[in-house]
């Protein structure tokens, strides 16, 4: 190679190494320029592991394909840990009679080799070697020319590093910034959410006690000369008002107790038909007023399940009155049950206004109602179904909505037709798994159902998120790369909010380098179960956690 050509090729080399901040391009275009200078079998660089105690090989050439048979060297081991460890060149006429030689595959060990410290002025970055497969020393001025390679090269290779660390840390602030965005949306939400529920709740009140309070100061100071109908109206409204002023402070505490896990379901068997029927006597009152048509339908008539009746006839006494007060005069109500193997299937359908697409998850949140003209004529707090839908998981089932705007909802929940106790035998079994993966899904999934414990799904953390603040869960799996905020995110959040704060939360993960551990618990994780998982002890694993949990 003529001078020109080699010149011209040190100048191109060094405005690479002054322009990019690309590690891997950095040291592939210095290993191609290394090869094309000085005639070499294989050319190899070794960047110092982060901790400063070794050296790995992170690029070959041309052997790429054999980056992993290449030998890895503690500082001092070897040619290449002694050259580096001392800051020496070290030029080897046969490296396989040098003491310092590390054994290697005899199929790629060198004979005369090159090591190149590379240091920056601020520290040891890594070593640049050369090879050959027979015995051919390198020249001084081979020697030359890969000094001045390596003295540039391993600048920036640290200026590299150092950007590629800066980036990493840039990344982390961005996206600490995005948990604390979202988490001041959650909050403003939280008391947004608090604000209109109080402002609803203030209504709800001062509506019945306003009746309660003016009806009785008439009777009590004969403001208005009464007829005894008139006077029998009066203690009729007190009456229904004082009633509805009980149902809204008891689905208050229902909640409350609900959310702190002191809600004591009573099972007893007893025919749906009698339940669904004492439930029609009382609000039968309420369609016929608004000429609704109230149908019900019971198959076979002498169906039982076993549950709480009491909260059985809540939960439907809260869909039925929701039906009739969002369905126009002259609409129709129905009630259906009916079984599907073990389970007892309940649907409340109406053809009133309907429920938008993107409302039906929300629905179920605590105070929340959709704001409309026709919801703002109806009385309510935002309660009802989201008590119904805790009651109906409190029993081990679940409810679900179809809905379109116009053309009516139905609401359907289904139960354990034997009782929640009788099918799985103990109630510490609800699990949420947040999972994104489908096979690593379903695998989990199989496993803990097949195993009697009942498993809820979340694709993602913002699902997980929403269902483990909805439900009371026993344990949440969480794996931890999920697509958008991540599974340590969503564990913080879970912590920082008193409703889901004692939640056991256990990583489930395929991440499982050194350090992982720590930061899950660290994030407020309770345990820590690595991928793939080992199907054996899995579930005894998953048991000892609800144990240590109770």
């Amino acid at each position: 190679m003529d001078d020109k050509v080699i010149v011209d090729l040190l100048g191109q080399v060094g405005n690479l190494f002054t322009s990019s901040l690309e590690l891997k391009e950095t040291i592939d275009f210095m290993l191609k320029a290394a090869a094309d200078l000085v005639e070499c079998d294989a050319a190899t660089v070794f960047l110092l592991d982060d901790d400063g105690g070794g050296l790995s090989a992170i690029a070959t050439f041309p052997f790429s394909d054999s980056l992993g048979q290449v030998a890895h060297f503690t500082l001092g081991e070897g040619i290449v840990g002694w050259a580096a460890q001392r800051r020496k060149i070290v030029s080897v006429a046969d490296a396989t009679r040098d003491r310092r030689f590390k054994t290697l595959d005899m199929a790629y060990a060198p004979r005369s080799c090159l090591v190149m410290p590379l240091e920056s002025p601020q520290r040891l970055v890594g070593a640049l070697t050369l090879a050959r497969r027979e015995v051919q020393p390198f020249t001084s001025i081979e020697q030359a020319l890969m000094q001045i390679i390596a003295s540039q090269a391993a600048i920036s290779i640290d200026n590299a590093r150092l950007h590629a660390a800066q980036q990493r840390q840039l990344a982390e602030i961005a996206s600490q910034k995005r948990e604390v965005e979202v988490a001041n949306a959650q909050i403003a939400e939280i008391s947004r959410l608090k604000s209109e529920f109080l402002a609803n709740m203030s209504h709800e009140l001062r509506t019945p006690l306003n009746a309660i309070l003016g009806f009785s100061e008439i009777l009590k100071d004969n403001l208005v000369e009464l007829t005894p109908e008139q006077r029998q109206e009066c203690l009729e409204n007190i009456h229904t008002s004082g009633k509805h002023l009980l149902e809204l402070v008891n689905d208050v505490l229902d909640l409350s107790k609900i959310e702190a896990g002191r809600m004591e379901l009573s099972y007893d068997s007893f025919g749906v038909l009698s339940g669904v029927k004492e439930v029609h006597n009382v609000i039968r009152s309420l369609s016929e007023r608004r000429d609704i048509d109230l149908s019900i339908d019971v198959t076979p008539e002498d169906l039982e399940v076993r549950a709480d009746k009491s909260k059985f006839k809540q939960v439907l006494y809260n869909l039925l009155s929701n039906a009739i007060k969002f369905t126009a005069q002259g609409g129709r109500v129905w009630v259906s049950a009916r079984h599907d193997g073990d389970e007892l299937i309940v649907e409340v359908g109406d053809t009133g206004v309907g429920i938008p697409k993107e409302h039906h998850t929300r629905i179920f949140d605590e105070f929340y109602q959709l704001d409309n003209a026709t919801t703002r004529q109806v009385e309510g707090t935002g309660l009802g179904l989201s008590l119904t839908r805790r009651l109906v998981e409190l029993h081990g089932g679940r409810i679900r909505l179809e809905s379109e705007p116009g053309k009516g909802s139905i609401f359907t929940f289904q139960l354990p037709i034997a009782g929640l106790e009788a099918v799985n035998g103990h109630r510490h079994n609800r699990v949420l798994l947040i999972e994104d993966n489908a096979s690593n899904r379903e695998l989990a999934k199989m496993v803990l159902t097949g195993n009697g414990f009942e498993v809820d799904i979340a694709l993602d953390g913002d699902e997980g998120l929403h269902k483990a603040r909805a439900k009371p869960y026993d344990l949440v799996l969480m794996d931890i790369e999920l697509p958008g905020m991540d599974g340590l995110t969503v564990t913080r959040m879970l912590r920082s909010d008193p409703k889901t704060s004692s939640m056991p939360i256990v990583a489930l993960t395929a991440n499982a380098m050194k350090g992982s551990e720590q930061e899950a618990l660290a994030a407020g994780c309770s345990g820590y179960i690595s991928k793939p998982i080992e199907v054996a002890n899995f579930v005894e694993r998953i048991s000892n956690y609800l144990e240590a949990a109770v």
